[in-house]
Parts: structure tokens; sequence; C-alpha cells
């Protein structure tokens, strides 16, 4: 694990901490996983890892945690098409989109935002305050294109 690496679990480890959960040797060994991949994971891309080490791990304690970062703001989920469409990937970077390939599920950031001004005036006009949003767009990647 890189120095940026520890930085960040630390950081994500805190967040759980002071909304008062519980930091299990599972529920670290997660979130070191999420840092160190390089790229977006599946929660059954999470599970398989881990249950090498934590033979009783669940899928399901898998999914429980997934969404516990991601409502603390730790995890930014991406949605794709097909078996495990969902892949999570760590909030440590600038805010950012994705687009998603339909044929593959590759994903790549966009670094832009279209969300506009005008758009947050006009939801607090209708009463909501943005408190998160993401979005993604879907196509096909060269490498699915050319094939």
């Amino acid at each position: 694990m890189t120095l940026t690496s520890a930085i960040n679990a630390v950081a994500v480890v805190s967040q759980l901490k002071d909304k008062g959960y519980r930091i299990t040797a599972q529920r670290q060994a997660m979130v070191e996983k999420l840092i160190e991949a390089d790229k977006p994971l599946s929660a059954s891309d999470i599970w398989e890892e881990l249950k090498v080490q934590y033979r009783g791990i669940s899928l399901d304690t898998v999914y429980r945690n997934l969404h516990i970062l991601v409502d603390l703001g730790a995890l930014i989920p991406i949605n794709a098409m097909g078996k495990d469409s969902v892949r999570y990937e760590l909030v440590y970077t600038s805010h950012h989109h994705h687009i998603v390939c339909v044929k593959c599920g590759k994903s790549q950031c966009i670094d832009y935002c279209p969300i506009e001004p005008q758009l947050i005036i006009m939801l607090k006009n209708h009463g909501y305050e943005l408190v998160r949003h993401n979005l993604e767009l879907f196509g096909v990647c060269h490498q699915c294109g050319a094939s």
C-alpha cells in the first residue's frame, strides 16, 4: 500500500468511526481492496478477494458495507449493464462522472460535471437541496466497437 493509499484508508476509516461504525477486520480489508484497485470493483469482485482471507464473509456483508460507504459519501456507485452491473469507486479524487461500455462494462472517468447553477436554483425553488448526484453515460468502447 502506498503512502497515498494509506492516507485514504485512514480518511475512510475516520468517516466510519465518526458515524459510530465499528471498524472490523473485514470492513478494514474491504476499504483496503477498494483503495488498492486500479479500477472500480463490483461487490462480487470484492467478495471473491475477501473470502480467501475471511472464509465466513458473505456477499450480503459486502453489499451491506458498500451501502454504508455510499451513504457516507466515501464510495461512488457506477451503474452499468449486465451481471454485477454496479461497480464502486472510492471518492478521493475530484468530482467526476463516467462513461460505461454497454458491451464489456469498462468505465472511463469524465472530468466534467454538467450540473449547471440554474439547475441548483430550480431545485431550491422546488424545495430541494442537492446533496449528491451521479451521472453515467453509456456507449461502446473503442475495443468493443472494433470487434
